[in-house]
């Protein structure tokens, strides 16, 4: 009796062992397989999100800043000088050219007021690279071959002495014949591309945004190396794909330029000479798996403890009274739980009845207990729904500091809280004054909103946004005082219905909905220290005496989704 009672609960352990460790090992297995396809499909689109639009971006104003060389590169008078000269010897050639020069200066003037690409110098040079013309410095040298771009219009990311980074383009200048007569070598500043690649919206801690040149050289920006740009060397598979094959890439896992695995997305640009990377490190993206499986693991070790336990302990008293326990278990099953098996022996079934008699007491309490918690978690329920029902039309604004990132890399960590409280207080004082509401402060931003009433009206919105740009003189005046550096910022708007979540005292603790997400979105478009709008608030105040309005151009910017406008008072 004693032996085959041993074995049956040999057998049971063994068996609830057995199951436990299958269970655990196939519910890892598929937890990994799912959670790790899911979290790199979503991680993946969502850097590939981010690579398009900030690609786009940058290849668009690339392209813009083309257009414009290539549209003074079509000059009918340049053409024409360019044509008429060709094949003078240089006596003659100089002769004209001192003729000539103040109209080719006006042609490029006129020319400049158009341009709105950053340009630091433009050059005007003949076929054979002789000078005729310098915005920025007199020069006679002629200019090498290799710069001069005869055959089509050439575009190159450089570096001066003075460590700034630009980019040159070369246009060349054709004749009716489609004969090169010349060449214009513009270079601009790339600064613009910075507030595009080091925003950290949509990326994760380690997420990285930056661009590589033909030569495999950073051209950006690292948030990881110091002085990167021009130094230091990138031959991950992103680059090799983009400057030997022109592809991008998806959702591929490699190494980068420091050594770690990475996930990362590519939007590459040729043509342009750049491929821009938007990567983030593999660890970070499998962090919660790791973090769900080592759970899974330590929960699956504790339940197939307790059953083990739980098994020998049922196989070792199990005996006679089966059937008083069967029919107490039975009852249990019907919800009656003050059932009492009262087995007085002095063996196992004593001591099981007096387990069960307590357990079905703690399951009572427990379900007790458990109902009580639905009901107060239910009531709280309500009453936080309460404080989220409210919903206003108001108007919502942003402002946001323009390279926060780099500013704050170059303060210490008590001048940094000093140089952004300056900002917040500064921009709240002025949306107090215009009766507007400071929500909250997302990283380096201040959102706020206006009610619309018929006290406060969508004109007193943008008058208060026009306020905070036009002040920023006065700000950086006082941040002068205090040995901190200058700041600008963009300001974006738009309008339309809002939840307001609110306190039991009702004070405002966050605003959420479509316009909040919007606002976000366009500010982005905005330029340092001026106001963009939405369709909708544009609707709104369209026929205001006050301000102007200019549409910026959906077709300049790639990705742009959504209808935006620069304000300015007239």
């Amino acid at each position: 009796m004693g032996k085959s009672f041993l074995s049956i609960g040999t057998k049971l352990l063994f068996l609830v062992l057995a199951i436990s460790l299958v269970s655990i090992a196939v519910t890892t297995t598929l937890a990994f397989n799912l959670t790790d396809s899911i979290l790199k499909t979503n991680v993946e689109q969502a850097l590939a999100d981010e690579s398009e639009e900030r690609g786009s971006t940058v290849s668009s104003i690339i392209k813009q800043r083309i257009d414009g060389i290539e549209s003074l590169a079509d000059n009918d008078m340049i053409q024409n000088f360019l044509l008429n000269t060709a094949g003078l010897d240089d006596v003659t050639f100089g002769h004209n050219l001192s003729k000539e020069k103040d109209i080719i200066e006006q042609q490029v003037k006129s020319f400049q007021l158009e341009f709105s690409g950053g340009l630091k110098d433009l050059k005007i040079v003949n076929r054979l690279g002789t000078p005729i013309f310098s915005l920025n410095e007199e020069f006679s040298e002629r200019v090498p071959p290799s710069e001069l771009g005869l055959a089509k219009t050439n575009v190159k990311f450089i570096q001066d002495k003075s460590k700034e980074r630009l980019l040159k383009i070369s246009v060349p200048i054709m004749g009716e014949t489609k004969s090169s007569l010349g060449t214009i070598i513009a270079t601009t500043h790339t600064s613009v591309f910075d507030s595009i690649l080091l925003n950290r919206f949509g990326l994760q801690e380690t997420g990285e945004v930056y661009l590589v040149n033909k030569d495999r050289k950073m051209i950006s920006e690292s948030i990881f190396v110091n002085d990167a740009p021009f130094k230091q060397k990138v031959e991950s598979e992103p680059v090799t794909q983009c400057f030997d094959n022109g592809l991008s890439i998806s959702g591929m896992t490699y190494t980068d330029y420091r050594g770690v695995d990475i996930f990362g997305v590519s939007y590459c640009e040729q043509s342009l000479g750049f491929v821009l990377i938007t990567e983030v490190d593999e660890d970070v993206v499998l962090a919660p798996i790791y973090e769900l499986q080592e759970k899974i693991i330590v929960i699956g070790g504790g339940i197939m403890a307790a059953a083990s336990v739980t098994t020998f302990v049922l196989s070792r008293r199990i005996s006679h009274p089966i059937q008083k326990l069967r029919n107490a278990t039975n009852e249990i099953s019907k919800g009656n739980f003050d059932v009492q098996t009262n087995i007085q022996t002095n063996d196992e079934i004593g001591e099981l009845s007096s387990s069960f008699d307590s357990m079905a007491k703690t399951v009572k309490e427990t379900i007790s207990a458990i109902t009580k918690r639905e009901n107060i978690i239910k009531q709280q329920e309500h009453i936080l729904m309460k404080y989220s029902e409210e919903k206003k039309e108001c108007c919502v604004c942003l402002v946001d500091i323009v390279g926060s990132i780099m500013i704050k890399e170059s303060l210490s960590e008590e001048q940094s809280k000093t140089y952004y409280d300056e900002f917040i207080e500064h921009v709240s004082k002025i949306v107090e004054k215009h009766n507007g509401t400071s929500v909250k402060v997302v990283d380096d931003s201040l959102l706020f909103y206006f009610p619309l009433t018929s006290q406060i009206t969508s004109e007193d919105t943008i008058e208060c946004c026009l306020d905070i740009a036009y002040s920023n003189e006065d700000l950086n005046e006082k941040l002068k005082t205090k040995d901190l550096p200058g700041i600008a910022y963009r300001i974006s708007s738009t309008v339309g219905y809002v939840n307001i979540t609110k306190s039991t005292t009702a004070v405002i603790q966050d605003i959420f909905g479509e316009p909040v997400n919007h606002c976000f979105k366009i500010n982005q478009y905005a330029l340092p220290d001026t106001v963009v709008i939405g369709d909708s608030l544009y609707q709104k105040t369209k026929d205001s005496e006050k301000f102007k309005f200019t549409k910026i151009d959906q077709s300049l910017i790639k990705g742009l989704e959504y209808v935006v406008f620069i304000v300015t008072r007239k």
